[in-house]
Parts: C-alpha cells; structure tokens; sequence
C-alpha cells in the first residue's frame, strides 16, 4: 500500500505537469500569433550598380536592424540589369552609377524619379609594375588611344616593352557607359562584370589597366593614376576638378511608397552619408 506522501507527491507532480500543458498549449498559440505578425514585415528589393552595391548593401544592414516592419533586400547586376527590373516591377528600387537621360526614361516608362544618393569618380588604375615603370598620368587622347587599340604597347607611353592590356565592363555597365562617353569607346577584348573584378585582374596582371570606382581605388594594393594631371580622391571630387567625376542614383516607379522612402531617406539622410564616406564615397553635402 502505497504511504499518503507518496500519493500526495504524485498528485502534485501531475498538476505541475497538467498545468504545464495547459501553458505550453496556449503559449504556443500566442508563439504562433507573434510569429505570425511578425512575418508580415514587407520587403524593399533593390538591384543594379555594383559600384553603388557596397553602399546600398551597409544602408541595408543598418535600416533592416533599426526596425522590424521592413526588410531591404539588395543585388547588383548592372545598373542596366537593375533600371530594366525597376522598369518591369521586380525591382522597387534600382541602383545606377550615372544618370538615365530622357530617352532612356521614355524607353523605361517615362515615370522614374531620381534619387541622387553620393558622389564618385571613375577612377584609372595600372598594374602595379606599370605605376611603378613611371606611367603615373595619363590624358585624354592618350587614354583613348590605348582603349581605341591606337597604342598596344607601354613602350610607346615610355614604360616597359609589354602588351596593353585594357580591361573595361561589361556592356550594361553604368561605370563602362561613362567612361564610353567621356574618353572612349573600348575596342578591347577582356571584359569584366563588376568593379571588383577589375581591380583584381588589373592587380594581378604586369601590364593591365582598368578603370574602377572612387571606393576601389583607394585600396593600398591599387595602383591608382592620374588623368588629365589630376588624381582622383574626395577632394577633386567636391571641387570638380577631376574629369571623370559623377553622382549616383537610386530610381523608383513614379514617387516612392512609404517603405522606399523611409529606406531612402535614411540613405540620404545623415547616417547614410556618413556610411558613404566611410565606403570611400563622396557624401552628397560636400
């Protein structure tokens, strides 16, 4: 026969455990009510530049942390790819490295607004073995004439007797459009996608160049030239006296919603900024 405070010890223990259950039961009920609500955050994608990519990619670490209700997603591709996405509704919002002129608005709508979001530059970068032969400037005819394919050799700039090899970006490329535009046309047979694929074959190459954006440039492994007698840096970008200069841009279908105006106001606004120049980006107040 069983003694009284071993019954009384099982009566206990079987409350404890029923009343567990009970509180298991309706706290997973309200777990799954908050999961539930808290899977209603809306998303804001964002595809395009890669020169734009690492700016919008920490604004987005630092927009999606600050609350809950909203979750940016972000995607390079090209400014090209991102306007094309913006411009078929899968993207919200794209990232381009140069301005869409108004024949290029007409073709994508007619009803993008612009975000102008930092300053850069396109920046000309040789191989380090080149820099250091002497080429540490280059003008304009000069560097049309090597992407032309008028100047194969570094002999001929006063270098090394080696091959030029001119790297440019890939076609939809926003920073490949501008360089097209203000130097030159590339004649040239090696293409890369992004920025950093530029860099890294420009550096591991003995007779490359390429061109990169501002953020890129200032890396301490790049050798990073002259154009036009004028360095590329922070500060001939505020004072215009770099030639290859340029703002950025973030664009949306017509204004933007509340979601993308709160992603792009931050941005903007005053952490963004200062994201932007701790990149290696020009902030838009300079």
């Amino acid at each position: 026969m069983a003694r009284p405070e071993s019954v009384m010890t099982w009566i206990v223990v079987a409350i404890f455990v029923a009343a567990g259950a009970i509180f298991y039961i309706m706290g997973g009920e309200e777990l799954a009510l908050r999961d539930s609500n808290g899977g209603e955050a809306s998303n804001v994608s964002v595809a395009g530049s890669t020169t734009v990519l690492p700016l919008a990619e920490a604004c987005a670490r630092e927009f999606n942390l600050g609350q809950k209700n909203v979750v940016v997603n972000v995607e390079g591709g090209g400014t090209d790819a991102g306007l094309r996405r913006l411009a078929a509704g899968t993207a919200d919002i794209a990232m381009a490295s140069r301005r869409v002129d108004a024949v290029e608005m007409e073709a994508l709508g007619g009803n993008l607004a612009e975000h102008p979001i930092a300053r850069d530059a396109v920046s000309i970068v040789v191989s380090p073995s080149i820099r250091e032969s002497g080429i540490d400037d280059l003008s304009h005819d000069q560097l049309r004439a090597i992407y032309s394919g008028e100047i194969t050799s570094w002999k001929e700039l006063g270098g090394p007797d080696r091959e030029i090899i001119a790297v440019s970006r890939s076609p939809g490329s926003g920073t490949g459009e501008i360089f097209s535009e203000r130097v030159a046309t590339p004649g040239v047979s090696v293409y890369r996608e992004s920025s950093f694929e530029v860099e890294e074959f420009v550096a591991g190459s003995d007779r490359a160049i390429g061109y990169l954006g501002l953020n890129l440039a200032q890396d301490e492994d790049d050798a990073t030239i002259a154009y036009e007698g004028v360095m590329p840096s922070a500060k001939t970008v505020k004072d215009g006296s770099y030639p290859l200069s340029r703002t950025l841009y973030m664009y949306t279908e017509a204004e933007p919603d509340g979601d993308e105006r709160a992603f792009l106001e931050l941005v903007t606004g005053e952490r963004g900024q200062a994201i932007a120049e701790e990149l290696g980006f020009v902030p838009l107040s300079a």
